[in-house]
């Protein structure tokens, strides 16, 4: 096997690093639309459906998801590990502390249906604390925006909890030197008709930037049925070692990979041929791949035989696009 290059093994990209610089929380009550596409086929995200209410600002905290699993293990005698393990549960719940005094914040913490209260400073808000609480299950939407480092474009994080549940609450405090803040827990469990408890999106415009760019294919053909002799092919100035008119495509790819601008076979690989009845595809990969690559010369000036024989060299796919 070939020596192996660790930056390609290891694949390091601080692009694909992401942070929710900027988000949003909304809630909606059990019959509102559940979300099934926040993006359009173009990865810009759409209007939610009607329901869905902002939760406003929250602490600097963010917004906390936490899962709980938990096992069944076997163990057995002759093993100092579980011999047999098994998923007994594994639930998912969202945490965040409102600092607004809104609607959504009191609805949810206080556990009320979202349309509970009319319109601020219409009329006064009044709620009591029921003898038996309610099980309200709601409709939740995480929306994180990030960016495209590059392009400056919005890359989104959608999480959707289809049904979630108020299972635990923080204490209210009201105090001079801190704004009065109701912070939450609730937990996603399963939506029949959305076939699950979370759904999670990662598009946006800056997202489809990221898709790899192709590689550029170059091919090469021999013409005018030479009998013998050799070619050869230059790339980036430099001109490979003589190339047998009846050359495989790992012949070639040697050839090509022996030049110091190519850089090892780990950047070229070929297909097709063997010469010069058929055509050989060069494909630029690796450090080179998803680049426009300067399109190699050939010279057949060594080819004998035939009619007069020649090697021309043409661009099947563009590289970069």
């Amino acid at each position: 096997m070939p020596a192996a290059n660790f930056n390609v093994v290891a694949n390091l990209r601080t692009s694909l690093i992401r942070k929710a610089l900027s988000y949003a929380i909304l809630a909606a009550d059990a019959d509102a639309p559940a979300l099934t596409d926040p993006f359009d086929e173009n990865g810009v995200l759409q209007t939610l459906p009607e329901g869905y209410l902002p939760a406003g600002y929250t602490t600097s905290d963010g917004v906390q998801f936490s899962g709980d699993l938990s096992m069944s293990d076997v163990e057995s005698g002759q093993s100092a590990t579980p011999t047999r393990s098994d998923v007994e549960t594994d639930t998912q719940t969202a945490k965040w502390t409102p600092q607004e005094t809104n609607a959504v914040a009191i609805c949810l913490y206080e556990n009320l249906p979202l349309d509970e209260f009319p319109a601020m400073g219409s009329a006064a808000w009044h709620w009591r604390r029921p003898q038996v609480p309610p099980t309200l299950y709601r409709r939740l939407v995480f929306i994180a925006r990030d960016l495209n480092k590059t392009t400056g474009q919005p890359i989104y994080i959608v999480r959707h909890m289809p049904s979630a549940l108020r299972s635990d609450r923080e204490d209210e405090q009201w105090q001079r030197t801190a704004e009065i803040a109701r912070g939450v827990t609730y937990q996603a469990y399963y939506d029949e008709i959305a076939g699950t408890d979370c759904e999670t999106w990662i598009d946006g415009p800056g997202w489809r930037d990221l898709a790899p760019l192709s590689n550029e294919v170059q091919s090469i053909a021999i013409t005018g049925t030479p009998t013998g002799g050799t070619y050869t092919l230059t790339y980036a100035g430099q001109t490979t070692a003589a190339i047998p008119y009846s050359a495989t495509a790992a012949q070639v790819r040697a050839a090509l990979a022996a030049l110091s601008s190519i850089g090892g076979t780990a950047n070229v690989f070929c297909s097709g041929g063997p010469h010069p009845g058929s055509a050989i595809t060069v494909t630029f990969q690796g450090a080179l791949g998803g680049t426009d690559v300067q399109q190699m010369t050939a010279s057949g000036t060594g080819l004998t035989g035939g009619t007069t024989p020649a090697v021309t060299v043409s661009t099947v796919t563009p590289g970069g696009a």
